[in-house]
């Protein structure tokens, strides 16, 4: 093995650093490059970064691992998803001036690993002959947002985080948080100054905004569509960006996705080979802890030499049913043919929303933000959260693909915030995350009466598992959590309110309901 650093020169002559690792100091390989900013300012150490890497040097793969600009090693400043199309390009232009460069090129990543990739994937450069992008989509929206709603647990803390990372001279307001209102004035309370970065991604809150349909959040919407080198996409039931996922895959026509695979595990966002769905080295319900899925390294030899690839067929998905404990293989993960639906009770539940009360805390997420799946406190544990629980199942089914729910609700505001969350109890007297969804009266853009009722809509990420008899589902009802910037109950532009208003919330259960869509 050969391991050699340098500083590579991006088209702007900021020097990003670059380890090269061959398995000879002769000869030439096929290259697998990995770029990230989550790395420290002190020197690697080079000896476990070359035993990170040693199995793909041990099937005759040269490695390029790269510090994102801004970050670790690398000159520069750091802000996300600005500079990763150029400097991606720039680094494969590194790579072909390589004396052990063979003609190809393989990219590897997940999430923003995965990101700095589709950066500039839809330039289709011809040496790049496959890639294994994970738990990440090409809708940057969908990791700010959702359904209008800022994700602060992700996106904020996220970019609070990396933005500038190496910038030590400039102030930072600990203090500063996401549940102040205005959010707009965030910037300036947690860095002192406007940041564009952040400003512009809490001024465009609607996903149809031109400036999320465009490429101008730094990564192409059209990465797949326009390029044709085999992709292996995968993701977890409880990943963030698992619904993102689904729905790019479904995007692509049947001939782009005939050299491309999908593959969907019951894992989150964070999880490692030793993390279980509902946690950490918690107990998984029902047994057996689910199989990881194909790696990076089995797809690009199966690209490279035609070998068959563990868990996965080019053109399909592949997706572990939860509780069912079997995987399965299809085109895409559709929705199930039927539809079941079970109405939440009956009687009107209202409770007060204070925005300025720290919101409920729920654990975890049903794969629309950070914490996947975790075991849930028990019904009503607070007073503005409103559970109900469902009669038991009354026999095996097994749902697949996006769930829906439909609420009736009322407040004495003219905007309002109602949050989701179903949950399962299966058998063990524990409350086991399935999925969560958020939504806002005058989301489509209508004015509401306050006293009126309105049904809102609700549409929960992909899923696929299987209720057995004797289950009981569970759902809970708020107008807030956690995982969002809280709304201040006042029409317009939430983010500028500076003033937020307390509601009276209410949902009419017997004109709600859960709806499953199910196999036969």
């Amino acid at each position: 093995m050969n391991l050699t650093e340098h500083l590579v020169p991006m088209r702007d002559g900021t020097r990003l650093y670059t380890v090269a690792l061959t398995p000879d100091e002769t000869g030439s390989f096929p290259t697998i490059i990995e770029r990230t900013p989550y790395v420290g300012e002190d020197p690697p150490d080079l000896a476990m970064l070359a035993a990170d890497f040693r199995e793909p040097l041990s099937r005759g793969y040269a490695v390029v691992f790269q510090h994102c600009r801004g970050c670790g090693l690398s000159e520069g400043d750091f802000i996300p998803f600005a500079t990763e199309r150029e400097d991606g390009l720039a680094l494969l232009d590194w790579v072909r001036a390589r004396p052990w460069y063979n003609g190809e090129i393989f990219l590897e990543g997940s999430s923003y690993l995965s990101s700095v990739h589709f950066a500039y994937l839809d330039t289709d450069p011809p040496d790049v002959k496959g890639a294994a992008l994970f738990l990440q989509d090409v809708n940057r929206y969908n990791a700010v947002y959702r359904n209008g709603f800022f994700k602060a647990t992700l996106a904020g803390n996220w970019l609070r985080k990396v933005y500038l990372q190496k910038r030590h001279d400039i102030p930072r307001d600990e203090s500063a948080s996401f549940f102040d209102f205005p959010l707009l004035d965030f910037s300036r309370r947690y860095w002192g100054k406007p940041v564009p970065a952040f400003d512009d991604l809490v001024s465009h809150p609607r996903a149809d905004d031109p400036f999320w349909l465009s490429d101008a959040p730094g990564v192409s919407r059209q990465s797949l569509l326009k390029s044709t080198m085999p992709v292996l996409l995968r993701t977890g039931f409880y990943d963030i960006y698992t619904e993102g996922i689904c729905d790019m895959w479904r995007s692509l026509p049947a001939a782009r996705r005939a050299n491309c695979a999908l593959a969907i595990d019951a894992y989150h966002h964070a999880s490692s080979p030793f993390d279980w769905v509902v946690g950490t080295r918690a107990d998984f319900p029902g047994g057996a802890r689910p199989p990881r899925m194909t790696g990076a390294l089995d797809w690009f030899d199966h690209v490279r030499l035609g070998r068959p690839c563990p868990g996965v067929t080019p053109g399909r998905t592949r997706y572990y049913a939860l509780w069912e404990n079997v995987w399965h293989e299809d085109d895409e993960l559709a929705d199930g043919p039927h539809a079941i639906e079970l109405p939440l009770g009956a009687g009107t539940h209202a409770w007060t929303y204070d925005p300025t009360r720290p919101p409920p805390d729920f654990p975890g997420s049903g794969g629309i933000c950070f914490g996947g799946m975790q075991l849930q406190p028990p019904p009503g544990f607070r007073d503005d959260v409103v559970s109900f629980v469902l009669p038991a199942a009354g026999k095996t089914i097994d749902v697949r693909g996006r769930m829906t729910a439909r609420l009736s609700v009322s407040s004495d505001c003219e905007d309002t915030c109602f949050y989701v969350r179903l949950s399962v109890d299966k058998g063990d007297g524990r409350w086991y995350l399935l999925r969560d969804d958020i939504a806002s009266l005058r989301g489509d853009g209508s004015a509401y009466a306050p006293g009126t009722w309105r049904q809102l809509a609700f549409r929960f990420a992909d899923h696929a598992f299987r209720l057995e008899k004797g289950d009981i589902l569970r759902v809970d009802v708020a107008s807030a959590c956690t995982h969002f910037a809280p709304h201040p109950n006042v029409a317009g532009d939430a983010f500028a309110v500076t003033t937020p208003r307390v509601a009276r919330n209410a949902v009419d259960a017997s004109a709600s309901a859960i709806i499953l869509r199910c196999c036969e």
